[in-house]
């Protein structure tokens, strides 16, 4: 393996555990009618369960909430917004990968996977459902954060390493 496949892997883990994790809310934890749909037959399937929500601890619920917009919920209800935002996001996987090509570090080209895995996870999201399936609810004194998944957080590490990659690295 070289520096060039390494990267796919990670890649292929974020993709895989992000839509695993949302099969496995939506079909054993939010449906309610008890009949879980099998993983495979789930990818192709699109429509949207209602939301609900599943207290897990004192601070952390697990719901069901549809992102029609961007990163934390920003220009949800807007309408229209599902393929200008697929688009707009091919586009950046696009620029990533070529980045992601042209880039001889390691470290670099596992961060950009991060946020590549995470962007395609989204994506699918999207193109099936029209929305970004959010699951993870946090919650402490009376504010929630956002609901997000793990693509979200795929995205997030990625770009947070990569900013303090680029101010603390003297290359």
């Amino acid at each position: 393996m070289n520096i060039k496949t390494i990267p796919f892997f990670l890649i292929a883990f974020v993709l895989i555990t992000d839509q695993l994790s949302k099969w496995y809310v939506l079909e054993f934890i939010i449906r309610q009618d008890g009949f879980p749909m099998p993983f495979m037959e789930w990818l192709n399937f699109d429509e949207r369960l209602p939301f609900y929500g599943v207290q897990i601890t004192s601070f952390f619920n697990i719901v069901m909430v549809w992102n029609e917009g961007i990163s934390f919920g920003l220009f949800s209800g807007m309408g229209g917004t599902q393929w200008p935002l697929t688009i707009l996001s091919l586009a950046i996987v696009g620029f990533l990968f070529v980045w992601m090509f042209r880039s001889n570090s390691l470290f670099i080209n596992l961060i950009l996977s991060l946020i590549i895995g995470g962007a395609l996870g989204n994506i699918w999201d999207r193109v099936r459902f029209g929305a970004v399936a959010d699951f993870l609810d946090f919650h402490a004194f009376g504010y929630h954060w956002p609901a997000f998944n793990v693509a979200d957080s795929a995205i997030t590490a990625g770009v947070v390493i990569l900013l303090i990659h680029n101010i603390f690295s003297k290359n």
